[in-house]
């Protein structure tokens, strides 16, 4: 390529192509250079299993729900673009080892009523715990859609209003957002079953102990309001739709275009050199891949010492616990043995995300994880996906996503076949005191930490490039210097699930980047 472009964007999963379309509709020339063979990055799916080539493997993300609110689906007009949904409710269930179960239902009353079932003081404290929730969501919503460290009087305006209106709930809010989410649940509720559906849903955003996590409660709120909002056709076609539509604005994807070299000359960045030879010049470059990826491409020499090392010690998985994924093809249909036996009302578990784990087991697989111990009973997550999408398994088969959100990501005696073979053992059998079906596996998809470092260049395999927490958020996330208005340096940007406001799938990230840039590029001449 000999033709300068305005802007550079690294990375064509959800947030690099969002912020690639929000660039092309401001009428800037905008390339998107991706490693990989096609979009989506941690929102990609394939057909990866060779013993069972029509199932559909979804290796990372499932789910819409941020997406739902963030305004990228509507901003891009994904459904023109083939985007369509299907939204089980109830859409989790906490299923005890019992038989009984909790379901999350849209509604978040007949959730209370669920839970009072089982213990009626919980579900009293699940209605109070609600209006705690929805407020915070009022205030955090627009905090996560707001740019950090710049005035935003239509976001600020949003979340001073809640505040004032909710002002009894001050204290209620400040300790939500400072405590552990394994505190929260115990203090709230009593019945160990409330406190495992709790757990279950907070593990999926970082150890339950660690302090700030319970902020991951809003989950709860956003889930009740909006739904999960499942892609058919995985969220593979959540990405192609993104794809389409930002082509459409005038915007290009370069696929199988690995980069070699972030140009820094002068101490600004310049443009990239793919691993092929060429050269893409540009006024600014996006990084929307992992922040230390993205660093240690830069010119060697280009870069102030002092901001790479300070990348460098950004915290990836710091505790050592990361989400062990997995897809399981059957050649059979896959049910509930007895929870769904069990209800009293029509809700279909069968279609909702299983949440398995007592909440000794959640606390038990942060501890070992920590330690690089694997234990034989686990805290993990069923999504039946072919139950409520037809299309992700050839008919009569079907296909289970099963994520463990704290599992060492370098264990006591390293990562081997067997290993691997013994660690799915043991999740095969657990889930087997839940599931029928599983008997009928064809063929499996697995994947540790480190094997996802190495197929998306993301350390450690951290899925949201750097930890959560309140010393990483806002102008600080990924590090100080580096999420605030200005560039780290000239030229150059940081969006992703490195930047705020963080993982999940919500282009919020892509869209405050392509902000930024916008802002740069006026001063370039």
């Amino acid at each position: 390529m000999t033709d300068q472009v305005d802007v550079v964007v690294i990375g064509a999963g959800h947030n690099g192509m969002a912020a690639a379309g929000y660039l092309a509709k401001a009428g800037k020339k905008v390339v998107v250079v991706e490693r990989l063979a096609k979009v989506g990055g941690m929102t990609s799916s394939g057909y990866m299993i060779p013993e069972a080539p029509d199932h559909l493997v979804t290796p990372c993300a499932v789910e819409l729900l941020f997406a739902r609110k963030s305004g990228i689906i509507e901003d891009f007009d994904l459904p023109k673009y083939g985007l369509r949904t299907v939204d089980p409710d109830p859409t989790y269930a906490y299923l005890h080892p019992d038989g009984s179960s909790i379901a999350l239902f849209y509604d978040y009353h007949r959730t209370a009523e669920d839970i009072a079932r089982i213990n009626r003081n919980d579900g009293k404290a699940y209605l109070d715990f609600m209006k705690t929730l929805n407020v915070m969501m009022d205030i955090g919503f627009p905090l996560m859609m707001a740019e950090p460290g710049r005035p935003d009087v239509k976001n600020l305006s949003k979340m001073i209003g809640s505040a004032v209106r909710n002002v009894r709930l001050k204290d209620e809010l400040i300790a939500m957002s400072k405590a552990t989410a394994d505190q929260i649940a115990c203090e709230r509720f009593e019945h160990p079953a409330t406190i495992a559906l709790l757990l279950g849903i907070a593990a999926g955003a970082g150890p339950v102990d660690d302090d700030g996590n319970a902020a991951a409660y809003m989950i709860f709120a956003v889930t009740h309001k909006y739904g999960t909002g499942k892609p058919i056709g995985s969220l593979q076609s959540f990405s192609d739709s993104l794809a389409r539509s930002i082509e459409a604005s005038g915007a290009t994807i370069e696929l199988n275009a690995p980069v070699a070299e972030i140009i820094v000359d002068d101490g600004a960045a310049k443009g990239v050199r793919l691993e092929d030879g060429r050269v893409i010049r540009a006024k600014m470059v996006i990084a929307t891949c992992d922040p230390r990826t993205a660093m240690r491409l830069t010119t060697p020499g280009g870069v102030p010492r002092a901001l790479t090392q300070r990348i460098e010690h950004a915290p990836a998985n710091r505790s050592n616990a990361a989400p062990f994924l997995a897809n399981i093809a059957m050649s059979g249909p896959l049910s509930l043995k007895k929870h769904q036996d069990l209800r009293h009302d029509d809700a279909d578990l069968n279609k909702a995300v299983g949440l398995i784990g007592t909440p000794e087991e959640v606390r038990e697989s942060f501890a070992m994880a920590r330690r690089g111990d694997i234990p034989d009973r686990h805290a993990m997550s069923l999504s039946p996906l072919s139950n409520s999408d037809p299309t992700q398994a050839p008919p009569g088969g079907s296909l289970a996503y099963v994520y463990l959100p704290g599992v060492a990501v370098d264990a006591r005696e390293g990562w081997s076949p067997a290993l691997k073979d013994r660690t799915m053992a043991s999740v095969i059998t657990h889930l087997g005191e839940f599931y029928d079906g599983l008997d009928t596996e064809v063929g499996r998809f697995v994947e540790t930490a480190r094997e996802r470092e190495k197929r998306l260049n993301v350390t450690n395999g951290c899925v949201t490039h750097i930890d959560f927490g309140a010393l990483r958020s806002g102008v600080h996330r990924p590090a100080t210097g580096f999420g605030g208005p200005k560039p780290p340096f000239p030229g150059f940007l940081i969006g992703g699930a490195g930047a705020h406001p963080g993982g999940g799938v919500s282009g919020i990230a892509g869209r405050i980047a392509a902000n930024r840039a916008l802002r740069e590029l006026k001063k370039i001449k």
